[in-house]
């Protein structure tokens, strides 16, 4: 693996795959990866070919799994989603009315999350997988996932669940306590069947997207409590990680609240370098967009990539998917990779 360095600091490039490149280099719908196991399989087994060899020993392909489906434990709630033909599935909001939110997780306070018709496919499809790729360890709920508390009220309550924030703060506790618990029992769920420990001894972390449209001056009263039950909840280690994008300045200093340890901004328009040190010193990755890179040269990204470095970020980031393949800019990816030969040790 290379390596690079920057005043005796390790620098580490990450290139991320997005799944949706999987099915196109596979020559399949997103629907039919998402629906068809024998089709799955063979996509991955074909784009994940195609990635290797245009990549060699910069990037290794994406490890095989079912489809990422991030709604898994609202789905295991009973919550309806709908599988496009070429695009992922996305849940449906379900509940009209706070009251109603609160009595929709009363009852399922004791849920079998395992019944689930969807959590048994995942289970056989990665099961499927796991035998086609024996080189790889993939978990029997592998893609089968969940999201933060704030993001999944959305999600359940539509976006009247912000104004309910104003008309009816003390409900909108009762709504979110109930919810995050259930977000941790299904994560205790998941670890169960995966063969891990229900409660991590090193990190945790949560992926809470939707919180950022809460206002700041209401960070301490809607966000922080339940990030911090989340974490305590399932991990005694110190190690703690958010990734919530699109926020803003103002929010970042209560980050610190939670106790978190790394903080992942990824697409954050209203976010720079300089005004993220100046909130938080808490350390943070830096992405250079997907839909960015494609339209820079290689002196853009050359130095976009220094400012990075000289900026003591050390984790660096950009994506890759279908879009990037189809109109034939993979070589901005190579361009990004070149950017650091500069700061190479060996």
């Amino acid at each position: 693996m290379r390596k690079y360095s920057y005043r005796d600091k390790e620098i580490k490039p990450v290139v991320e795959i997005y799944h949706d490149v999987i099915p196109y280099l596979g020559g399949i719908t997103e629907g039919e990866f998402y629906k068809d196991t024998d089709k799955c399989i063979s996509a991955w087994r074909s784009a994940n070919e195609q990635i290797a060899a245009y990549f060699g020993d910069l990037l290794a392909p994406r490890a095989p799994s079912a489809p990422p489906l991030s709604y898994g434990h609202l789905v295991s709630l009973g919550v309806p989603f709908h599988q496009p033909e070429d695009a992922e599935p996305n849940v449906q909001h379900c509940v009209n009315s706070i009251d109603e939110g609160i009595a929709f997780l009363e009852e399922r306070k004791n849920i079998d999350f395992g019944a689930a018709p969807e959590c048994r496919r995942y289970i056989e499809m990665n099961a499927a997988i796991q035998e086609a790729f024996p080189q790889y360890k993939i978990a029997p709920l592998a893609g089968y996932g969940l999201e933060g508390v704030i993001t999944t009220a959305e999600l359940l309550r539509g976006q009247d669940f912000f104004c309910d924030l104003y008309d009816d703060p003390d409900k909108v506790h009762t709504f979110l306590t109930l919810l995050n618990e259930s977000i941790i029992d299904f994560k205790k769920f998941c670890n169960r069947v995966n063969g891990v420990a229900e409660v991590s001894k090193v990190s945790v972390g949560i992926a809470d997207d939707f919180a950022s449209l809460i206002p700041p001056d209401m960070w301490s009263e809607f966000v922080i409590p339940y990030w911090v039950r989340y974490f305590e909840a399932l991990s005694t280690g110190k190690s703690r990680s958010v990734h919530c994008e699109n926020t803003h300045p103002a929010q970042l200093k209560y980050l610190k609240d939670a106790g978190v340890t790394h903080y992942q901004p990824s697409v954050a328009d209203a976010l720079t370098i300089e005004n993220v040190k100046a909130n938080t010193d808490i350390p943070f990755d830096w992405l250079l967009y997907a839909y960015r890179i494609v339209d820079m040269t290689d002196e853009e990204i050359q130095a976009w990539v220094d400012y990075a470095v000289e900026s003591g970020i050390t984790k660096i980031r950009t994506q890759f998917g279908k879009y990037a393949w189809s109109i034939g800019k993979m070589d901005r990816i190579l361009a990004f990779y070149n950017a650091f030969e500069k700061y190479s040790v060996e």
